[in-house]
This record gives structure tokens, C-alpha cells and sequence, in this order.
């Protein structure tokens, strides 16, 4: 019985080249016509397409194939793409310009066989939101968003102090710097027994610092303690 022989296809695989059409068995010498894929294009479009399967092999392939390209992706509203090529398999990461942060989920762009997939993606002004306490008014009316490097100033109600700086900026990471101020409404009064407030001065008789200092966490360093006099005994030996 004779049979066929075959020529493997799995090596046009790698060139990224399929065929029109073809045989797996060839009883004499044949010609099959190699065509480039959707994501490839010739190299040399003079470059022949035929090969001949003899024996158990194929002939030399002139066609060669390379990744096509399907253009640059242009820059979007407030931002553009990192991308090394614009070929087949490569991928184009979306970065906002200075001031603007990505709204949602950061999307990475992979250009396709039909082309660059997915859409552009919104950029949107830095900073949304401000810091509020009951005490901390803001001196004007509150923005739905804020640009990079805008201010905001606040102000304490009235008869506190404020802690802290007064004015904030938008920065880079989509938040306002430095800290937000605190509005402090001074130190209790403190209660002492057996002492009376003097002034600066130390009284006889005190355990700790008479000279104490109101800070933002209150009294510094802790107020001191009056104690009665000690008593010398002096002892006689018999």
C-alpha cells in the first residue's frame, strides 16, 4: 500500500502566515498559496507566496510578514497616551496632564487586529473634596471641584483660635495641602486645691511648674499641686 507522504503546517504558524488552502497529503508535488493574517502585512509585496511540499517538506518561503500598524492614538481632553509603537499587540497607557487625575478605574488601550480597542477615558480636576469641621468656616462659598494649585482659606467662628495654616492648596495627589486647621476654644480654667493663681510667679510650697502655658491640647505642662508644709522632726538618741 502506498500512501502520501505530508508536509507539516505548524511551521507557517510562526511566521504568522496562514494558507487559502491547502492538503494535509500530497500524492506528487504541489502548490499552495501562503497569504499574510489580519494583524500582519508583507514585508515585499514582490515576494512569491507559492511553496511546494516535496517529498516530506516544503520549499523555501519567500513571503515574510510583519506586525501591521493601525496609527497613533491621538491625545484626549486633559490627558494623552504612553505608548512606544502604534503595532499589532502593543499597549498605550492613558496619564491625565498636571492637575487632573483619572475618573474610575485606570484602563490600559491594547491595539487589536481591527485596531486600538476600548475608548478614551475622562480626566478629571484634582481636587472634589473639602475638609469641614462644625468650628471651621471656609471663607468663601465651596467649589464642586478644584484646579491644581487653587486655594481655599478658612476661618475660625468667633472667639476661637485657629490652629494650623489658614490656607490650603490643591496638590498633585488630588488633596488639599497641609493639614486642615483646627479652631481651639482655649483651657479650662485650672482647678488647684489649696492654691490661688498669682500670675507668673511661684507660690511657697508647690509641687511642679507654677508657670504653665495653654496649648492646642491644653495645659502645658500639667498644673501643679500645692502640698502642706514638711515638718522637720529631729530625734535625740537616750
Amino acid at each position: 500500500i502506498c500512501m502520501a507522504k505530508s508536509c507539516p503546517m505548524t511551521w507557517l504558524l510562526e511566521y504568522y502566515i496562514r494558507l487559502k488552502e491547502c492538503d494535509l497529503l500530497f500524492s506528487s508535488a504541489q502548490c499552495t498559496q501562503p497569504e499574510q493574517t489580519i494583524s500582519h502585512k508583507s514585508v515585499d509585496l514582490k515576494a512569491s507566496r507559492s511553496v511546494t511540499c516535496e517529498g516530506n517538506q516544503w520549499t523555501s518561503l519567500e513571503l515574510s510578514c510583519t506586525r501591521k500598524s493601525f496609527g497613533n492614538l491621538t491625545s484626549f481632553f486633559h490627558g494623552r497616551y504612553e505608548v512606544n509603537r502604534n503595532l499589532f499587540g502593543d499597549t498605550a497607557k492613558p496619564v491625565c496632564y498636571k492637575g487632573y487625575m483619572l475618573a474610575g478605574k485606570e484602563t490600559t488601550r491594547t491595539c487589536r487586529d481591527q485596531g486600538w480597542d476600548g475608548r478614551d477615558p475622562l480626566c478629571e480636576r484634582m481636587c472634589q473634596t473639602l475638609f469641614h469641621r462644625w468650628n471651621v468656616q471656609l471663607e468663601d462659598e465651596p467649589l464642586d471641584s478644584y484646579d491644581y494649585l487653587e486655594a481655599v482659606s478658612y476661618r475660625c467662628n468667633k472667639g476661637l483660635t485657629l490652629i494650623g495654616q489658614s490656607t490650603l492648596h490643591c496638590s498633585e495627589d488630588g488633596t488639599f495641602k497641609p493639614d486642615p486647621p483646627k479652631c481651639f476654644d482655649g483651657c479650662p480654667t485650672p482647678t488647684i486645691p489649696n492654691a490661688k493663681r498669682i500670675g507668673g510667679k511661684s507660690p511657697p510650697d508647690k509641687l511642679g511648674d507654677a508657670y504653665i502655658v495653654c496649648r492646642a491640647n491644653g495645659w502645658s505642662p500639667e498644673p501643679p499641686q500645692c502640698i502642706g508644709k514638711i515638718e522637720i522632726i529631729s530625734f535625740i538618741n537616750a
